[in-house]
């Protein structure tokens, strides 16, 4: 008797042990059910925030298009960043940013093969300003176009990275994003961080550059007499009185510009425009101690905003 009263309070004591950790384990699973639909919760509340401040922004930039259908210019309210504004637990800021103010890397040809010179010169002007050799113009090249030939010795195709173990060719296509020029020959690095700021990889080949929004140094691409410290001051000036350039003769007529060539002053012609299409949205919402970001890709045309790009990240 003694022994199987033993064995029955042991039986007792396993069983209860056994639904003391069943116990534990479904309210420990619940806990993270739970956490885990609020953080659904979280995310898709932020994503909604994001897609309405992206609205918005849409919404600024074809309002602009009525309102100064000429030129886009700094001093417009689409180029002001956006006070915080609160929303329930958190906040949302944004920004707009012109695109068309960079060096578009796909306007470098005009076909599969065949080089744009025009942009061509403009590019490589723009890495001797930023302390690089003119020919990485031909790596670039090279990425995007549809032969295997090399553009000239500092060009690399296929051969060149595969003999680098660098397990990558060239996609002969246009760029996706900027950020793939660090995979192209001569972009390693620092040589990346120096030019990066001053380029967009759009989805077209047909664009020009809006001087209005363009930094110095890119506006300084356009011949390597130009002095950059003196397009500087003269943007410097225009910005203190909010004026603008209404026109690419306007520039043209400024005096750091007006001793160019002939040859420079028709590329700049070519080059530049005093009007923008593509722009990119910045955006932040901080919801409780979390932070979502996204950055859309917006493309204006005939009073409409086109989302062709977006990127969310959470931190």
């Amino acid at each position: 008797m003694k022994q199987q009263r033993g064995i029955a309070l042991i039986t007792i004591l396993v069983m209860v042990a056994l639904a003391s950790i069943i116990a534990a384990t479904i309210v420990k699973r619940q806990y993270l059910t739970a956490d885990n639909t609020a953080y659904m919760m979280r995310q898709n509340q932020a994503l909604q925030y994001t897609k309405s401040a992206e609205y918005f922004l849409s919404e600024l930039l074809i309002q602009d298009a009525k309102n100064s259908p000429k030129a886009d210019y700094l001093q417009e309210s689409w180029a002001q960043p956006l006070p915080p504004f609160p929303v329930e637990d958190g906040m949302i800021s944004a920004q707009l940013e012109d695109e068309s103010g960079k060096f578009n890397l796909n306007s470098l040809l005009k076909n599969a093969n065949e080089p744009n010179e025009n942009t061509r010169k403009v590019f490589e002007n723009l890495l001797v300003r930023v302390g690089l050799p003119a020919e990485l113009s031909q790596a670039v090249l090279d990425w995007q176009d549809a032969d295997d030939l090399t553009s000239g010795a500092m060009g690399a195709e296929s051969q060149y990275y595969l003999s680098a173990g660098l397990g990558y060719v060239p996609p002969n296509r246009m760029f996706n994003s900027v950020e793939e020029l660090k995979l192209v020959r001569g972009f390693e690095g620092q040589n990346y961080q120096r030019i990066a700021p001053y380029l967009s990889a759009l989805p077209s080949i047909d664009t020009k550059i809006n001087i209005n929004t363009a930094p110095v140094i890119v506006l300084a691409s356009l011949d390597r007499k130009i002095d950059s410290k003196s397009v500087q001051l003269m943007l410097q000036a225009k910005q203190a009185k909010f004026e603008h350039f209404p026109s690419v003769a306007n520039l043209l007529e400024q005096d750091v510009y007006a001793q160019l060539s002939p040859e420079s002053k028709t590329l700049a012609n070519q080059v530049f425009d005093v009007k923008s299409s593509y722009f990119k949205a910045k955006i932040e919402v901080k919801l409780g101690e979390r932070k979502r970001q996204m950055v859309s890709y917006l493309f204006r045309k005939n009073d409409r905003v086109y989302v062709y790009e977006r990127n969310l990240k959470a931190f």
